[in-house]
């Protein structure tokens, strides 16, 4: 006769029951659902001068579209005045946009993925910041016309520094030092640690970018400089056509950098306003790559101030352009985006408006 443990099948039963639920009521993997303003990236405009403030557009990756004044639109009631100053430079760090005006202007902080507010120094007459550094989480640099301020990233209060004068654009923080360019003094190198000044470079114009190689690039007229941010020994490569520097209506240098390859992008500039054509592209140690443009624009079309961006997340070329002429030629811009390595264009996109784009930021 054949014995059948009930005993035994209940407790299985009962087991195999509270393992089912156990499985069926467990929490599911949470889904990363990426913030409003994550995936993309953002132009910065100056505005029509003396009708608006300038605005923040931002290019969405994931529905192919633009966004025009994302900022004014996330925080009512507030821009960048005084309509008299010109949004000229953002940058974002430590989860920040950093929105900078010049003539008067206002320096913004604002959530970069959210657009909200989080603090500013307000526009006064005589102020005219540049460009902003983060050197931690707590601090940041900042030029201007008057030299170089530390500001506190917690209180938003800028610091002139001791013995920093003159007029100042482009930053770059390496490991060891912080690059700063001069109007009258080319680069000025600093120490990261007590921001003493260790070195003077005459006669640079444009710059700054780093490669993945740790190198730091600028130009000085018809030179291309490739510096050690180590030893800051300097190689010199030439260039086919004169570099301008950028203070004539200061904006930033209109050179970037791959991050997956030792290579660097420059707008063939026409004068000390912008404009231009053409970007070269200079890939580390092939002087044959300079022999010809790596992007020409379409036709009737021309670059104004730094209309040059490298979209890391996709290895992209980002440009804009506006229409060659005057008056009503400057409301008709195109967005392009081109792939990095070959200088295909992938993607053109036209919009109407005297937005006047002068510069991008990237997550």
């Amino acid at each position: 006769m054949k014995f059948t443990n009930f005993k035994g099948l209940a407790v299985a039963a009962v087991l195999s029951a509270a393992l089912f639920s156990c499985k069926k009521d467990a929490p599911a993997e949470p889904i990363e659902v990426a913030a409003k303003y994550e995936n993309g990236f953002f132009i910065i405009n100056e505005g029509w001068f003396g009708h608006g403030t300038g605005s923040v557009s931002f290019y969405d990756a994931t529905s192919g579209t633009l966004r025009d004044s994302v900022f004014q639109k996330e925080n009512e009631g507030k821009g960048f005045e005084s309509v008299s100053s010109t949004v000229q430079y953002g940058t974002v760090f430590n989860k920040n946009l950093y929105v900078i005006a010049k003539i008067g202007g206002p320096v913004v902080v604002a959530n970069a993925k959210t657009m909200k507010e989080v603090g500013r120094i307000p526009g006064v007459k005589g102020s005219d910041w540049h460009a902003f550094v983060g050197i931690d989480e707590n601090n940041g640099l900042l030029s201007s016309s008057n030299g170089i301020y530390s500001m506190n990233l917690k209180t938003f209060v800028p610091t002139k520094l001791t013995g920093s004068t003159g007029d100042i654009g482009d930053l770059l923080k390496t490991d060891k030092y912080i690059y700063a360019l001069s109007r009258t003094e080319g680069a000025i190198i600093y120490n990261t640690s007590d921001l003493t000044i260790l070195k003077k470079i005459p006669g640079v114009t444009m710059g700054f970018v780093q490669t993945p190689d740790g190198k730091v690039w600028f130009t000085g007229g018809k030179n291309l400089y490739k510096s050690d941010p180590v030893t800051l020994e300097t190689e010199t490569i030439a260039l086919s056509f004169n570099t301008y520097n950028t203070f004539s209506a200061w904006f930033s240098s209109p050179i970037v950098a791959s991050t997956k390859e030792n290579a660097v992008f420059m707008i063939k500039t026409t004068g000390g306003f912008g404009a231009g054509k053409e970007i070269y592209k200079y890939v580390s140690g092939d002087q044959t790559s300079l022999d010809k443009p790596f992007i020409t624009t379409a036709a009737k079309q021309s670059f104004y101030k730094k209309n040059l961006g490298y979209y890391a997340k996709t290895d992209q070329i980002v440009t804009t352009t506006v229409q060659d002429g005057w008056g009503e030629n400057f409301k008709v811009n195109t967005l392009n985006i081109y792939d990095a390595k070959s200088g295909t264009l992938s993607k053109s996109i036209p919009y109407e408006g005297y937005y006047f784009p002068a510069a991008f930021a990237f997550h």
